[in-house]
């Protein structure tokens, strides 16, 4: 019995050790980022359909987020009481700031569960993380990253447990607080 204690003595050494997480790092790059430019379709999960727009996001931490529709070419307004488009039923959570609350919820958001994904044929990190948005309002973002450059390539926005809103990101830069330039 005491073998086996001395063997897994340093084992437990290892496993406690000073190194960073990989949620550690995930969170931090994304703490990190201080502009970004993000290219991304995202389907709002209405009670009645799904509607999908493909967007162009340039965030910025001091500024805020500005996002510009894409597709489709239709003309859509822009609501003030209460919504921010038409086209959502997550109150504050919808197409035109998905991209920024996802950034957000994966650097500052409380972590539920992390893991790996498998989709299609490659491997991906996983985050959930809670946050809370402008208005106070928590919801949760479900944050698939690349696991070399931590680069996203989904996100889904929830409340309650409702999946409001899916993200797939088809292009994405950012500058981070190193000024270095990354891409994927």
């Amino acid at each position: 019995m005491k073998k086996y204690l001395l063997l897994l003595l340093p084992l437990c050494l290892l496993l406690s050790g000073c190194g960073h997480s990989e949620r550690e790092a995930v969170q931090d790059y994304y703490a990190s980022i201080r502009t970004a430019q993000a290219e991304a379709q995202i389907m709002v999960h209405l009670d009645t359909d799904d509607r999908t727009f493909t967007v162009s996001a340039a965030y910025d931490r001091q500024r805020g987020t500005t996002t510009t529709i894409l597709e489709p070419a239709e003309e859509l307004q822009l609501l003030y009481d209460g919504s921010v488009w038409a086209a959502g039923d997550g109150g504050n959570l919808s197409a035109a700031n998905a991209v920024q609350l996802a950034l957000y919820a994966a650097g500052q958001g409380f972590v539920t569960r992390e893991g790996t994904d498998k989709i299609g044929t490659l491997e991906y990190l996983l985050l959930t993380c809670e946050a809370t948005d402008g208005a106070g309002e928590t919801y949760a973002c479900t944050l698939w990253v690349q696991p070399e450059s931590f680069a996203p390539y989904a996100a889904e926005l929830s409340r309650e447990g409702k999946v409001l809103l899916t993200v797939t990101f088809t292009q994405f830069t950012c500058q981070t607080e190193e000024n270095t330039e990354e891409s994927a």
